[in-house]
């Protein structure tokens, strides 16, 4: 647990930090079972967003298809291309690159996916099909939320 988030829980009732506690501990409950493959989950979900396209991807397309901004893609495949998962390209534009999964990340994404399949299967078991779908319809309305 994060030392930030252990204090904000014991001191007070926040739900983003409540909501970001969950996230962090789901997350690092995925990333140690996908120890093995090298992967962690963030980067799983981006190699599988890659591979669901059957040509290469700009790194723009791909982060708003993931809902997120462009400079975090960019560092998260840079990530991969360093580990010889993913290659980078030069689009149309100077500014833009397209990013295609090589053989090796195709690989690694094959021996990652049972791993992640152990991970869904496990929260599944533990909150059941009833509090999943549950905690989808409460999650998608607060991306509604206007402060």
């Amino acid at each position: 647990m994060r030392v930030y988030t252990c204090i904000m829980k014991r001191t007070f009732s926040c739900h983003c930090t409540t909501l970001r506690y969950a996230a962090q501990t789901l997350t690092e409950a995925y990333d140690r079972v996908l120890a093995p493959s090298g992967l962690k989950v963030t980067q799983y979900v981006l190699l599988r967003s890659i591979l669901q396209e059957e040509a290469e991807q700009s790194l723009t397309d791909l982060a708003q298809k993931l809902g997120s901004d462009r400079s975090t893609i960019g560092r998260n495949v840079r990530i991969l291309a360093r580990d010889g998962l993913v290659t980078l390209s030069r689009g149309s534009d100077r500014r833009e690159h397209t990013v295609c999964v090589t053989q090796k990340g195709r690989e690694t994404f094959s021996l990652a996916t049972p791993l992640w399949q152990k991970s869904q299967a496990a929260v599944e078991e533990t909150l059941g099909e009833d509090q999943l779908k549950t905690l989808r319809t409460l999650l998608s309305q607060l991306e509604e939320i206007s402060i």
